[in-house]
């Protein structure tokens, strides 16, 4: 067997168990059955299940596309940096509605080690977003905040736009509207950090 098809497999099949009945609910057997590969063969490519969901997280999540918008925003100024980051991260969560649902329907139910997977994952994002603000402030001075909250909170603008409408309100938002509120949140977030 190709390792990396393989591999591929079963993080898709997990990725696709865990938005149908979540992390909790989804065993490793029903994984193996969704890759089309033996649970012996899941296991000689991930040790346990808190494994395979920490790799579905690095290829599922909104880190692989933070990390190809920092590769091509060379010469890109901030402002339009922060549109993109903010319309793909919308993109990327409306893709994957069904696992965010999911995943809050659960997440108090979450043991310490997924905590901590979660953790990691937020923690890399927030230094790629802190690093593509370093790198984009060139033309003007930040305030002296702390860059952590300054990151966290323009994605938890984003994000809190997302749950009200697709998650709570169950409502489509259309391209026009979208386009309007992240410019307003751009605007918004840009005056807040400019010293």
């Amino acid at each position: 067997m190709d390792i990396v098809n393989t591999k591929d497999k079963i993080v898709k099949a997990a990725y696709d168990c865990f938005s149908e009945k979540g992390y909790n609910a989804t065993t490793t057997k029903e994984i193996a059955k969704t890759a089309g590969v033996s649970e012996v063969t899941l296991f000689r490519y991930f040790s346990t299940k808190s494994d395979i969901f920490k790799e579905m997280l690095k290829r599922y999540s909104f880190l692989p596309v933070l990390y190809e918008i920092k590769i091509e925003s060379d010469g890109i100024d901030l402002q339009n940096t922060l549109k993109i980051i903010a319309l793909k991260f919308y993109n990327t969560l409306l893709e994957r509605k069904n696992f965010v649902k999911i995943m809050l329907s659960e997440i108090n139910q979450y043991s310490e080690e997924i905590i901590d997977i979660y953790s990691s994952f937020i923690e890399e994002l927030d230094s790629m977003l802190i690093s593509i603000l370093k790198a984009k402030s060139y033309d003007f001075k930040l305030k002296n905040l702390d860059l952590k909250i300054t990151a966290r909170g323009f994605i938890g603008m984003v994000y809190s736009f997302f749950l009200t409408n697709e998650i709570f309100l169950q409502k489509k938002v259309d391209d026009n509207e979208l386009n309007d509120v992240i410019d307003a949140f751009v605007e918004i977030f840009l005056n807040g950090i400019k010293e």
